[in-house]
């Protein structure tokens, strides 16, 4: 359908997840506007692109919650005609909000999975994507032109949005876990060192996520955020997720230097 074809795509936001966009959809020799107004004062109005990818930072709100606002903003200057994939981070509730004020829109979301400071090597080896609702073919041909080994993967949007803050969880709480086993091994006068490559070598347990840094504990431009906002999700959903809570609160002692 669209595979093979040259496209125009603007890429709003131009953070870590918006430059290794860029990246990925130059190594298909797709054509990229950049709407950022730290660079530049282009709106998505400026430029006749056949689709527009959001990449705009989602803060956090006071309460954990998502601040939708950027992601609305350039929902309020995009085209219905225009296929929209939101990249950024969003809650499930965020989800429906979009949907409720856009209802004209053909919006797609696709979870990102970057390391910050590796975004673009990350990004130009991902194997897999997902990509839930909206033009969903159309995106596809997208990705998959720039790289056709790479494994397209459709599911609800709701559904990814969970999996995408339960990921992130899980590596947080992994990361707390490790920082744990640090804490006995001191007070045991065992070597951590010694002790937590023995817990990793299990390969069920792996080693990622296990190395206990001098800053202790998770921080980073997700995982705090991320935590947060699926309590908050839960919370409006009256689940309590203990565990992811817990790991919370211990990595915030320990991050302070008070264990």
């Amino acid at each position: 359908m669209y595979y093979n074809v040259h496209m125009n795509i603007t890429i709003a936001g131009y953070g870590f997840v918006g430059k290794a966009i860029e990246a990925y959809l130059h190594e298909a020799e797709h054509t990229t506007h950049i709407v950022d107004p730290k660079y530049s004062n282009m709106s998505v109005l400026d430029n006749k692109s056949d689709g527009v990818i959001i990449c705009v930072d989602t803060p956090a709100n006071e309460d954990g919650s998502c601040n939708m606002s950027n992601v609305i903003d350039v929902l309020n200057d995009t085209h219905t005609a225009k296929p929209v994939l939101i990249k950024s981070t969003i809650s499930i509730q965020g989800w429906e909000q979009i949907n409720q004020l856009f209802p004209n829109h053909t919006i797609s979301f696709s979870p990102e999975f970057l390391r910050a400071e590796h975004a673009i090597e990350d990004m130009l080896a991902t194997k897999t994507i997902y990509i839930g609702g909206g033009h969903f073919y159309f995106w596809e041909s997208i990705f998959q032109k720039s790289n056709s080994y790479v494994q397209i993967k459709h599911a609800h949007p709701r559904d990814l949005i969970l999996a995408k803050y339960f990921r992130n969880s899980f590596l947080a709480t992994k990361v707390a876990f490790f920082n744990q086993v640090y804490d006995l091994c001191e007070a045991a006068g065992c070597e951590s060192k010694a002790v937590i490559p023995l817990i990793t070598d299990d390969n069920r347990i792996g080693d990622s996520h296990s190395r206990v840094t001098s800053e202790r504990g998770f921080g980073g431009h997700c995982f705090p955020k991320d935590t947060q906002a699926i309590l908050k999700t839960a919370q409006d959903f009256e689940i309590d997720l203990s565990l992811i809570r817990e790991a919370i609160h211990y990595n915030n002692n320990i991050r302070k230097g008070d264990t």
